[in-house]
């Protein structure tokens, strides 16, 4: 199981790659349904079951699809081409640099104070799920927050057609 995990990662980690260098507009936004694939394969190793179905819902089917409708949609930004970005790419590739430095020591640090957990403790961890807490929570005692949200994001939603009708 552990290559099949390193496997993911791997993939996931080019595919951002791609995305972040390549010059077209339109090959960046496919990896990057990979890249949001790979992570919710990450989320599925690491026992977290609904975020590796939001993952996929929002972020795969949602927000990527949109892009992709986007691109496809809007004749001038599908011949885009992002050739002058990599004259400036020495400052943000140290500063990614940097800041992947300081995660990975932070997470070695975190991981280091944690108590060890045996096999069993972890086993029963990872095989128990989730979402039916999650759901119970939400349409149990976070019924009502769960509901004004949801007129909240609908009227953010009338508002923002609302503003970009034309006049």
């Amino acid at each position: 199981m552990n290559k099949v995990l390193l496997l993911a990662e791997v993939l996931t980690v080019a595919s951002a790659f791609i995305v972040a260098f390549h010059p077209n507009v339109l090959y960046a936004s496919v990896f990057l349904l990979f890249t949001f694939c790979g992570v919710a394969a990450m989320f599925l190793f690491a026992g977290a079951d609904f975020l590796a179905g939001a993952q996929v819902i929002i972020y795969v089917g949602g927000v990527t699809i949109l892009i992709l409708f986007a691109i496809m949609l809007t004749q001038w930004l599908y011949n885009i081409k992002l050739s002058d970005i990599r004259n400036k790419m020495l400052l943000p590739g140290v500063l990614a640099i940097a800041v992947g430095v300081f995660l990975y020591r932070a997470l070695h640090q975190m991981v280091a104070t944690l108590p060890p957990q045996t096999p069993e403790a972890l086993e029963k961890f990872s095989s128990t799920p989730k979402t039916a807490l999650i759901g119970q929570a939400l349409l149990g005692s976070y019924l009502l927050p769960f509901e004004a949200i949801t007129i909240l994001l609908l009227g953010a939603m009338v508002g923002a057609v609302w503003l970009a009708r034309p006049e």
